[in-house]
């Protein structure tokens, strides 16, 4: 399993594993996922959807992909293709009934290739002319299993966003990952974490155990690198992340920085602007989070 797997991993568990079951048990709101292979074919509904990357994705030489739907007809509904840069590959995700309405969407990603970048997500109907309805450029991060988190109504679309990463001087180890969730609008999916406050808080429980781990394992003194307090700036970025998207920032920061070692203090003060220009950037903040003094 790679690193941006591990990480999908987890975060999807501690949102989404108290949901999946209600998500998978709608009648006619269901969403499944596609083989994570180079090439095949799968089900979607009523259409068989095939998708191909040639030649096999590798770092030498370009390819091209296709991704086509075709109905028991045999008509093909939808028939895309991409020229391929060495080491890109489009990836399959899922399919299914987003909406709610007997249309099936399809959910794939266009992989850049390298270690840690980069992802570009869509999610297009199953019809003529493929209605996009979402796109988004990810970075390391990407959409994971659609999950009705409200209850009713089109499925949303978490995701995971690495708005932190090499934030400051944070290696991409180091670097937090946050929640991202896309929702219908009516028109086409649109970020909407903040809808959700019960899977930010759910993450936020998780993100206090990791910090009181972080400040248990005792930093050498003198500091043996300057990685030595990176961890308890990762965890404790990550906290004050998660209360900025609840809205309760402000009274949450003096207590993160009571805990945490006083370097890591320091940097978390002096880089809080900083932090929320970088949310600004991808989330909708609504005005809620107070520019920093």
């Amino acid at each position: 399993m790679t690193h941006r797997q591990q990480i999908l991993c987890a975060l999807l568990t501690l949102a989404t594993a108290a949901v999946v079951s209600a998500a998978h048990a709608q009648e006619g709101n269901l969403v499944e996922p596609l083989p994570i292979e180079d090439n095949g074919s799968a089900a979607c509904g009523r259409y068989q959807v095939r998708w191909q990357n040639q030649p096999p994705p590798n770092f030498q030489t370009p390819g091209s992909a296709t991704l086509q739907a075709t109905a028991a007809s045999g008509q093909l509904i939808v028939d895309l293709s991409w020229p391929l840069a060495p080491g890109e590959k489009v990836i399959p995700l899922w399919c299914g009934d987003l909406l709610g309405d007997g249309r099936q969407a399809l959910g794939y990603e266009l992989f850049s290739g390298g270690a840690h970048c980069c992802f570009t997500a869509t999610v297009v109907l199953l019809e003529p002319g493929a209605p996009h309805l979402l796109d988004a450029e990810l970075g390391n991060g990407g959409l994971v299993q659609p999950t009705q988190l409200d209850g009713s109504g089109p499925i949303e679309l978490p995701a995971t966003s690495d708005v932190f990463a090499y934030f400051d001087d944070l290696s991409f180890a180091a670097s937090p990952f946050l929640p991202l969730v896309f929702a219908y609008d009516g028109n086409r999916y649109i970020e909407a974490t903040r809808q959700f406050p019960d899977l930010i808080s759910g993450q936020l429980a998780q993100a206090e155990g990791d910090l009181q781990s972080a400040i248990a394992r005792q930093v050498p003194a003198p500091p043996s690198s300057q990685f030595a307090y990176q961890e308890q700036e990762s965890t404790a970025l990550r906290l004050y992340a998660l209360h900025v998207l609840l809205g309760d920032a402000d009274q949450a920061l003096p207590g993160i920085l009571a805990r945490v070692s006083p370097p890591v203090a320091a940097w978390l003060t002096a880089n809080q602007q900083a932090a929320l220009d970088a949310l600004g950037q991808v989330y909708s903040l609504d005005g809620d989070a107070v520019a920093a003094e």
